[in-house]
């Protein structure tokens, strides 16, 4: 099922935050395989190949779920467009000291996909936002961070008349870092990529 174009990124489980996933300009213009121990769970497919983003560009892209094809089976998922400012612990001020990471989310999806074959998302980069940059005292990274609720292991599915009736969720999350760049100057409205609306998700 996977082609030599995809990248596979394993799922940890997650009580917090969780950074997962290749380095983005390994992947480049590619697809995620998106693994829960051995099996595929889903693949996040980039509307656009570019590794560097521009203020009020649009990000997104398609995901796609393998509902039969494991024991596990993805029945919601989150995703938000956030922002995270580090301060060196040696420079933060006191103030600060216990929280040096300040993560702004700029915008966020939510589905319930149990009956879902792919849906899609859209973000804007917002124009107030800050640019990706990083110095010895600060830095600014920006992420499209995935959050998945799936079904327990060894569910007897015979129990269940549909899957979103399981009581247990196991939670895990997925990030994947991107780059926010200035538009050079005068340069904004040329630098703005358009996009159609594909059909956002599918029900069989």
């Amino acid at each position: 099922m996977k082609s030599s174009a995809d990248d596979d990124s394993r799922l940890p489980f997650s009580s917090g935050s969780v950074e997962s996933g290749a380095s983005e300009g390994v992947v480049r213009g590619r697809s995620y395989n998106i693994r829960l121990d051995e099996q595929v769970l889903l693949r996040f497919s980039r509307k656009y190949s570019d590794s560097t983003y521009y203020f009020t560009d649009m990000i997104g892209g398609t995901l796609t779920f393998f509902h039969e094809e494991g024991a596990r089976r993805c029945l919601e998922v989150s995703v938000t467009l956030e922002a995270k400012e580090s301060v060196n612990k040696r420079f933060v001020h006191p103030s600060r000291k216990h929280s040096p990471t300040i993560t702004k989310i700029h915008s966020d999806h939510h589905e319930v996909v149990g009956d879902v074959v792919q849906t899609s998302f859209f973000f804007s980069i917002p124009m107030d936002g800050p640019m990706t940059f990083s110095t010895p005292y600060v830095s600014v990274q920006w992420a499209l961070r995935f959050e998945f609720l799936i079904t327990p292991k060894n569910v007897d599915w015979t129990r269940f008349e549909h899957p979103l009736l399981i009581e247990g969720r196991d939670k895990c999350e997925w990030v994947l870092p991107i780059t926010v760049h200035v538009p050079p100057l005068g340069a904004a409205a040329s630098q703005t990529r358009n996009f159609s609306l594909e059909p956002l998700w599918v029900h069989y």
